[in-house]
């Protein structure tokens, strides 16, 4: 089975959409605009206000040129600066073009020029329509930081976060949690970039003394728009599970040349927590032990989910799915891993006939199959999700994500032991 998966043109949209000052703009028909019109008050929650009238038509995010059959023919560049005159209350403008439209080659940065908007332009040149959806994100970011910011004096102890996508559950709680980390060991968060930040804090991040990546498949090419501006960026282990979020922290001292103690402190507490909840409650701590799983999720995080898995709860995986754009060398590592465990042989493409007790993958798939009976345990990793309307986030990072996937795991195991 292939889960559902966002693709690069809808995330290209909400990478434009998580800067907070900015209008993600899509110039091309309207129904290409419907899906991520309502995704992104709920992905990237604003004050709501709506706007009546051409281009917007009662919607407040992601207003559409609504090109027509003659707009292919003749172009549709005026509408793009109509659209513009328009806009009074953002900073800055990405334009993402649809599949169409992105061929039909209208003068986009000419149309800007046209119109009234005095903010700053950033045109994305291809749609990235069935790409990978980190692709999108990541060209995305990396042309808004190319179009805003510029090389200037770097200080020391001020970082940039990179490859914290809102399209990431729990982003919000994530971001603050690896801030909290960063203040306790006397570091300066100028900008989550991609992940929330204001357009000043953009401007402000190529002061930064090093960027730090999060997800690197987010931050790849938002790292090299940093490295042309002199701004480097430290890729470290991916912070899913205590152990590695402790690896994550100590990286990021060691670079920046501090103390990790306070941060692990605060770490610590949320570890502890989890130690004594399962050391205390008798046999139900051990209901996770030696159970199985499977993993369907479009990240390179599988890995370091996998060994945290087994590291710390010593769950076994039944089947993995791979990702066509890994690498080589992250393949080989998966390999590595599962050989290491004795189960070289659960990569598939294929997780619909192999009952487990959990299963790691977007929240549609995990519902699906929970319902179908092929998992006990259905634990909603990624997008898209039933659960749309999040009130009380779900990280996934970080020891804030730990607890919540320790929460979902013993407690969807421990109900289906007794239904």
């Amino acid at each position: 089975m292939r889960n559902l998966m966002m693709d690069g043109f809808l995330s290209a949209i909400m990478a434009a959409e998580s800067f907070d000052g900015a209008r993600a703009i899509l110039h091309g028909p309207g129904g290409c605009s419907d899906y991520s019109t309502r995704i992104s008050s709920m992905i990237v929650p604003r004050d709501h206000k709506v706007i009546k009238g051409p281009y917007f038509f009662n919607n407040p995010r992601v207003p559409c040129t609504f090109v027509d059959e003659e707009d292919y023919v003749n172009g549709a560049d005026y509408k793009v600066t109509e659209l513009l005159n328009r806009i009074d209350d953002a900073e800055l403008c990405v334009i993402v073009q649809s599949p169409g439209m992105s061929l039909i080659g209208d003068d986009l940065n000419g149309a800007a020029y046209r119109s009234s908007f005095r903010g700053k332009t950033v045109v994305i040149g291809n749609s990235h329509m069935s790409e990978p959806a980190h692709m999108g994100y990541d060209i995305t970011v990396s042309e808004i930081v190319k179009g805003c910011c510029s090389e200037t004096e770097r200080k020391k102890g001020k970082v940039n976060l990179i490859g914290i996508p809102v399209i990431m559950h729990g982003w919000e709680t994530t971001a603050e949690e690896l801030e909290s980390y960063l203040n306790a060991m006397g570091l300066e968060l100028c900008a989550v970039v991609g992940g929330g930040c204001s357009v000043d804090q953009l401007k402000d991040s190529s002061s930064a003394e090093f960027n730090i990546a999060v997800l690197p498949e987010f931050s790849r090419v938002t790292a090299d728009a940093y490295s042309s501006i002199g701004v480097p960026t430290l890729f470290t282990d991916i912070p899913i599970g205590f152990e590695n979020t402790r690896k994550w922290i100590t990286s990021v001292a060691e670079c920046a040349d501090v103390d990790p103690s306070p941060a692990l402190d605060l770490l610590r507490k949320s570890e502890l927590r989890a130690k004594r909840l399962l050391e205390g409650s008798s046999f139900k701590g051990f209901s996770a032990r030696c159970a199985t799983y499977s993993v369907n999720v479009d990240s390179e995080l599988v890995i370091p989910l996998m060994e945290w898995l087994y590291r710390y709860l010593f769950m076994f995986p039944e089947s993995v799915v791979i990702r066509d754009w890994w690498s080589d060398g992250y393949r080989a590592k998966l390999t590595e891993f599962l050989e290491s465990i004795n189960r070289p042989e659960v990569i598939t493409n294929d997780i619909d006939t192999t009952k487990v007790d959990v299963m790691f993958s977007d929240g549609i798939s995990a519902e699906f199959m929970q319902k179908k009976g092929v998992c006990s345990a259905g634990i909603d990793m990624w997008m898209p999700s039933m659960h749309s309307l999040q009130f009380v986030e779900k990280p996934i990072l970080g020891a804030k994500g730990a607890l919540r996937l320790l929460d979902d795991i013993f407690y969807l195991i421990q109900r289906g032991m007794y239904h």
